[in-house]
């Protein structure tokens, strides 16, 4: 999948393994110290982000900017 290299990605890690099973997620690009964008087998992509209180919260790419 993807190396982590802090806290905030070895939580996301640890929640994407958990959360998806191998076969479903093509790809892990780092973002940010706390954040990834994956890319599933449909192509289809979303940001994953740790929050600082430790909660992962995934971000569609069509979400509306606040």
């Amino acid at each position: 999948m993807f190396i982590a290299q802090t806290t905030e990605q070895q939580k996301l890690l640890r929640w994407l393994e958990e959360q998806f099973q191998p076969d479903e997620i093509r790809s892990v690009e780092t973002v940010a110290k706390n954040a990834v964008r994956i890319v599933d087998r449909n192509y289809d992509s979303t940001m994953v982000v740790c929050r600082q209180d430790g909660t992962i919260r995934l971000v569609r790419p069509d979400a509306e900017a606040c």
